[in-house]
């Protein structure tokens, strides 16, 4: 009885603090979301201007109105999808060849992806802007995702999954007469499906979130991206909560349904290959 009582006693302190933990977690979302639908003048009164009672549309009109958002949103749409396929398409050719195609010197290649890693972006970012601006690139859509094409992160994690794929099957691929291409889109990446989705997400949610790059090589509104646009929205409607929150909600959709869809994939996907 003790026992079963003490279990009881656990069960609710562990879903108590559990429900206080998504309350914290979400409470930003649902302020952001009901924030962009409700008028500035009703977010003003406090924890009352949080009931959603008031909702209109106006504060994302406003928005638009203020900032081009909507090509803006577009811009970072084809910054995203650009900068995502590139990532994983390169990342998982330079993965194979690192694993499958017994090359010399992939070892002290590989060494070299790993010490990139731990060079500081800030270090590099010098170096960019020159090579962008002498091939006259400034101030366009490209540039903003043209020196992300490769990621050694990306490289690095389709690795640490190909190492993990069965070399008995390899072998049989290659006595069934399977070439390089069939191997791989047939064989080995259906099988770490989980590391190509959660890397895919990984690099997306990284290129949408860019800020400082695309504010250092843009200068026209029309050709930078919505993070950028929603940080000179903040500046230029400060005093405007609902307006400011409606480009915020423009912002964190995207990533949250992507989020939401992909999650059962993230952490098996990043820890795949992790023993070897």
């Amino acid at each position: 009885m003790r026992r079963s009582a003490r279990s009881r006693i656990r069960a609710t302190l562990l879903y108590a603090w559990l429900c206080a933990a998504v309350l914290v977690v979400c409470f930003p979302l649902y302020y952001i979301f009901v924030g962009a639908l409700t008028p500035t003048a009703w977010l003003n009164r406090g924890l009352e201007g949080l009931i959603p009672i008031h909702l209109t549309l106006d504060n994302v009109i406003r928005a638009t109105e203020v900032m081009p958002l909507g090509r803006q949103f577009l811009n970072s749409l084809a910054v995203t999808f650009a900068q995502t396929v590139l990532q994983v398409s390169i990342g998982i050719a330079a993965a194979y060849a690192l694993v499958f195609c017994r090359l010399r010197g992939t070892r002290a290649l590989f060494l070299v992806l790993l010490s990139s890693m731990m060079i500081p972006a800030e270090t590099t970012l010098i170096a960019n802007y020159l090579t962008v601006s002498s091939w006259h690139l400034i101030d366009t859509v490209p540039v903003v995702f043209l020196p992300f094409m490769a990621s050694a992160l990306t490289i690095f994690l389709f690795r640490q999954a190909f190492l993990s794929f069965p070399g008995e099957l390899r072998e049989a691929a290659l006595l069934d007469g399977s070439g390089h291409l069939r191997f791989l889109f047939a064989m080995l990446l259906p099988i770490t499906r989980p590391t190509l989705i959660s890397v895919t997400l990984v690099s997306a949610t990284a290129a949408w979130n860019g800020f400082f790059w695309p504010l250092l090589v843009t200068n026209s509104p029309e050709n930078r991206t919505i993070q950028v646009g929603i940080a000179q929205l903040s500046s230029a409607e400060v005093n405007d909560v609902g307006v400011v929150l409606a480009g915020a909600a423009m912002v964190t959709l995207p990533v949250l349904l992507l989020v939401l869809l992909a999650q059962r994939f993230l952490a098996g996907g990043i820890t795949a290959g992790a023993l070897k």
